[in-house]
């Protein structure tokens, strides 16, 4: 672990000092080292911290917790990404207040998928909109995209499940250090994600969850994300706060109508009068991600023969990549894998053609098994 990431471990296990002080200063000091070594009487030049709050910094420059925490980190493969790392999320790096230190494990590639939507609810959501969140979430991974949540209790646990079920994968935001499994109850599922998603958390090592927490997280969520969805959502549930982070950061956010009257619904069917984008089934969120050319609702013209006409005005409307991929599944490439070895292209990018595809229902993919639909 280089020399200077002592520093930027340093910076985050602060406590009782907030991130965006912790931001404030790296605007002067333009490093975690460079704050370290910096005097209380060089803080306090800057007038940016109260006393109490330099004072907090000075209390806590020791290395001795810091160096304890490497250990844990190395030995239990903990990828450490501070703000000023290349690595760093390009998304966080555009939202207010962005995470002086991220704590990671899993697949940290993740956050840089072209394309990424939010799922996030109550935790006491109703049967129907955990089964919902569970479609949705695996509807989405099938075709690429990466699903972003907190693995709470209720709608995000769903969401992650059933991202996990398709041939992508999830990223579970914390607010809790990256060890702390919270739920307790959601062990298995943290252990999925760590396997074949990503963990990642901007709080120290075992830091336990805090009700402050999780409106931070929840902003996390958010930049993380080209739009979000909120499934089932009370008037107080922290997954309107995710959705005002969405708003002011320049997002759209897609809500599910639900009963009027239903308690656990309050809040989503309030963001769709306060002008959410309404959503049944998962084209309507993914139509604003891709250039439909007016394929999906597009009637052929009349002739003698429709199924032939129709066939001709999608094939005239692909691409060179979805022409190359129809000839190979009318071929008999039945599998993305297939694809994969076939063209020798990378899945990311196969991905995004296939839902391309999908969306002017030339294919269906599912558990990465194509059908083709012409």
């Amino acid at each position: 672990m280089e020399n200077a990431m002592i520093y930027d471990i340093w910076l985050s296990s602060i406590t009782n000092v907030s991130n965006i002080k912790k931001n404030t200063l790296l605007t002067v000091f333009k490093t975690a080292e460079q704050i370290y070594t910096a005097s209380a009487s060089d803080i306090r030049a800057t007038g940016l911290l109260r006393e109490k709050d330099i004072q907090k910094i000075e209390d806590q420059k020791s290395l001795a917790l810091t160096e304890r925490a490497m250990r844990f980190i190395e030995k239990n493969k903990i990828v450490c990404i501070p703000k000023n790392s290349p690595h760093y999320p390009r998304r966080l790096e555009k939202i207010y207040n962005p995470p002086v230190m991220l704590y990671a494990l899993g697949n940290v590639g993740l956050t840089e998928r072209d394309l990424t939507i939010g799922m996030v609810g109550s935790r006491k959501s109703s049967p129907g909109a955990m089964k919902t969140a569970r479609q949705f979430g695996r509807r989405f991974s099938e075709i690429g995209m990466t699903v972003i949540s907190g693995m709470a209790d209720g709608v995000d646990s769903a969401a992650a499940e059933g991202a996990l079920d398709g041939i992508g994968s999830t990223v579970a935001v914390f607010g809790s250090g990256i060890d702390v499994c919270y739920p307790a109850g959601n062990r298995e599922l943290y252990e999925r994600i760590r396997e074949k998603g990503l963990l990642l958390s901007e709080f120290f090592i075992g830091q336990p969850p805090k009700a402050g927490h999780f409106p931070m997280r929840n902003r996390i969520i958010a930049g993380l994300s080209d739009g979000v969805v909120v499934v089932e959502a009370r008037l107080k549930s922290g997954a309107l706060i995710t959705a005002d982070h969405a708003l002011e950061q320049g997002k759209t956010v897609y809500a599910m109508p639900q009963s009027i009257g239903v308690k656990s619904a309050e809040g989503s069917n309030q963001l769709l009068k306060e002008g959410a984008k309404l959503v049944t089934e998962p084209e309507d969120v993914l139509e604003d991600f891709v250039e439909l050319k007016a394929v999906k609702k597009t009637k052929p013209a009349p002739s003698e023969n429709p199924q032939k006409s129709a066939q001709a005005e999608k094939q005239l409307s692909l691409s060179e990549d979805e022409k190359e991929v129809l000839d190979a599944v009318i071929k008999g490439v039945d599998t993305v894998d297939g694809l994969v070895q076939r063209l020798d292209t990378p899945i990311a990018k196969l991905n995004a053609v296939l839902m391309m595809m999908e969306l002017k229902h030339l294919v269906k993919v599912s558990y990465g098994q194509i059908t083709l639909l012409i």
